[in-house]
């Protein structure tokens, strides 16, 4: 006589049941690797823009080690070499500041240690993006941004160089409060994300918005209405976020200093893994 055990055959059945769904679960989860990632080997591009916070006033002396030397780690693209380059202030800037880019570099490569990092800064003090930065204008700051952007993708093309562009940080804000334009800001910035996702066919491309301080346009009120248009556009739109730096320190009534511009580099990179974790 045979005796069955109905619970061992059960077991038995549960345990391939289960092996089949965790299976299934890991080859879904490579075929939808998030497409920001684009494999171990694709280059992360990000790119940076904006006006003269961007840009940085900080003197490069006030920046200690290790981010005052070469950032052999992440390259960043310099347009009057036309080369990539280890991030460094003179890379992206020849005036012998810094902006953002220094210690956000520093955070994402230590976040990310297994991805190459590429960054493309254009920025120009005392433009707005109203006229300057307009791409339905043609302005001459959207023009110069593309151009150097467009050339920097290009060497990577060149190089067969495998890349994604993975965001892009805006800080400007300031000169269209300044200039009364800023009614118009909210539909200028959501053109313009638009407009840089269409034309670098990067749909998803999270776009990471340091909110402007409430200096340049606050006796008029202007600068309170592009801080809540930077808001808005984020809370309402897909991969686009924001944070504020109120509280970081100054160097003068509108520019941030040293450790103001460390903080905001820091948020960015803040900001970046946070949008990426979401996707």
């Amino acid at each position: 006589m045979i005796i069955h055990n109905n619970n061992s055959s059960n077991t038995i059945k549960l345990v391939k049941i289960c092996k089949v769904i965790v299976l299934n679960f890991i080859l879904f989860c490579l075929a939808t690797f998030p497409a920001w990632a684009g494999g171990e080997k694709a280059v992360k591009v990000i790119l940076l823009g904006g006006q003269s916070n961007m840009v940085g006033i900080a003197k490069t002396e006030n920046l200690k080690p290790p981010y005052n030397k070469p950032f052999s780690r992440i390259k960043a693209w310099n347009s009057e070499k036309k080369k990539w380059m280890p991030l460094s202030p003179e890379v992206v800037n020849s005036k012998g500041t810094f902006g953002p880019e220094i210690h956000f570099a520093h955070s994402i490569a230590d976040e990310f240690p297994m991805y190459d990092f590429r960054l493309v800064k254009y920025a120009a003090s005392g433009t707005a993006l109203y006229n300057d930065w307009s791409p339905i204008l043609k302005g001459e700051q959207y023009l110069n941004f593309m151009k150097i952007t467009k050339e920097a993708l290009m060497n990577l093309d060149d190089s067969g160089v495998e890349y994604k562009l993975s965001a892009m940080l805006w800080l400007q804000g300031e000169s269209d409060a300044h200039e009364n334009k800023a009614e118009t800001y909210e539909q200028n910035l959501s053109d313009f994300i638009s407009h840089l996702r269409t034309e670098f066919r990067a749909f998803s491309m999270p776009f990471i918005i340091a909110r402007v301080r409430n200096y340049y346009g606050g006796e008029t009120g202007q600068a309170k209405i592009v801080r809540d248009a930077q808001v808005r556009i984020a809370d309402s739109s897909n991969n686009i976020s924001w944070f504020d730096t109120d509280d970081c320190s100054m160097q003068d009534e509108g520019h941030y200093d040293a450790e103001g511009l460390k903080t905001i580099g820091r948020r960015f990179a803040g900001k970046y893994k946070e949008t990426i974790n979401k996707q």
